[in-house]
């Protein structure tokens, strides 16, 4: 076995291995002992798989099983099951490639389920009829071959939505495990200068930076997916997509149930971070005066007409309960939370204001009926960016991703909004 290979390659290999032997048993009652065997290890495999699956559904896997090619090894299942028929042949029994679920197989896949790996009690052959083994192992073979195909449809066909909930998630492991050595080396290196001359030193790193992020790259094509040279800033939503679309370039990692990054996919998340720091550190410091307004002048608010700016693209999405209450109720929503709105957090790209926050509330709207529900949020996106972008998933999640006293706060104030129109 090599120490190299994947716990999925070699679980598949092993099978290909005991399978290749079968035609050199020398009776049928040796083929049949080696044939149990196989059958439990097929069995195993196809709900090691199983499960497998399921944890993918709900987070794309970085690394993992890297090298093992699913659609070929559904197809090469097909190749082992014909193995065994001949060998069923060479002792003169005769083998249905095309059983599926047979009774006697049912019984014995929850017989063996039953019996752990380090127990050596026998339940699933006391009442097992040699006639019946040859179905056995067929049946279990061609439930293997259907797993691995329905993984390799899920892997060939990742969703944008799957792609933007597992980056938040892988996202969410690197800060909670591996964000804070980051930092502090940063914060080590930045305390070496003072503020007047760390503007100077920050243009020079932010250089060194971003040739280690082309480094992580082939070609500048790819450099192109995922940084826009135009606004000299990380794509994050097209990292996002390159990662899970190469996921062989980043090493093996996991999430759970030990946290462990490759050094490959660690020196990325690691880039992405300091990247935000140096950005967040060269942004001009906001002045705390305002200028004055001549006492006969209107007061005009231009962040709220920016942001009634924004939302009014939207306008034409509400419900039709709604369509005479939604001016009115973001005017009310601006009002409350204007502070909140006013300020841009330190990741967010956009800086006049949180767009973050704007787009939480309209998804939460979105959720409580306020804009239409036949509407995807890929097409709110477009309405208000432009195209579809990473913004989504602020659409997607709604106040999830906001700091919890803010969502709290949102949270009451709209439902008691929607209570006043109803009544």
């Amino acid at each position: 076995m090599d120490n190299k290979n994947t716990a999925e390659y070699n679980l598949l290999t092993n099978i290909e291995k005991k399978i290749g032997v079968l035609q050199c048993s020398s009776c049928l009652l040796s083929l049949n002992a080696m044939s149990m065997s196989l059958a439990i290890d097929v069995c195993r495999t196809t709900k090691y798989f199983e499960m497998t699956l399921e944890q993918w559904q709900e987070c794309l896997p970085l690394g993992n099983a890297y090298d093992v090619n699913f659609t070929l090894w559904g197809n090469k299942v097909w190749e082992l099951m014909q193995q065994v028929s001949y060998a069923y042949g060479l002792n003169g029994v005769q083998t249905n490639l095309f059983e599926y679920e047979s009774e006697s197989y049912l019984d014995f896949k929850n017989l063996q389920q039953e019996v752990g790996p380090m127990d050596n009690a026998l339940p699933p052959f006391e009442e097992l009829k040699g006639s019946d083994i040859p179905s056995i192992l067929i049946c279990a073979l061609r439930e293997l071959n259907e797993v691995l195909m329905e993984i390799s449809e899920f892997l060939n066909s990742p969703t944008e939505e799957l792609i933007a909930v597992s980056y938040e998630k892988w996202l969410a492991c690197y800060k909670k495990h591996y964000r804070t050595k980051c930092r502090r080396a940063y914060e080590k290196w930045k305390i070496g200068y003072s503020p007047r001359t760390l503007k100077k030193h920050l243009h020079v790193r932010i250089q060194t930076v971003l040739e280690e992020f082309r480094a992580l790259f082939l070609n500048d094509d790819e450099l192109e997916q995922v940084y826009d040279s135009e606004q000299q800033t990380i794509d994050y939503d097209g990292l996002s997509r390159f990662i899970f679309t190469h996921v062989d370039r980043f090493g093996v990692s996991f999430i759970d149930p030990r946290p462990m990054f490759s050094k490959e996919l660690l020196a990325l998340f690691n880039v992405v971070e300091t990247w935000r720091m140096m950005q967040s550190d060269l942004q001009p410091k906001k002045k705390q005066t305002e200028k004055p307004v001549a006492a006969s002048a209107p007061v005009v608010d231009e962040l709220e007409q920016k942001v009634q700016g924004l939302v009014k693209k939207a306008h034409h999405l509400v419900a039709d309960s709604w369509q005479e209450h939604l001016e009115k109720l973001w005017k009310r929503i601006f009002e409350h939370f204007r502070k909140d709105i006013a300020k841009a957090g330190p990741h967010e790209k956009f800086k006049e204001y949180s767009k973050k926050t704007v787009y939480c509330i309209i998804g939460h709207l979105k959720s409580k009926g306020v804009y239409r529900k036949d509407v995807t949020n890929v097409e709110v996106t477009k309405v208000l960016e432009g195209t579809n972008n990473g913004m989504r998933k602020y659409l997607n999640n709604g106040l999830s991703e906001l700091e919890d006293s803010l969502k709290i706060r949102i949270e009451t104030f709209v439902e008691k909004e929607l209570l006043e129109v109803a009544a």
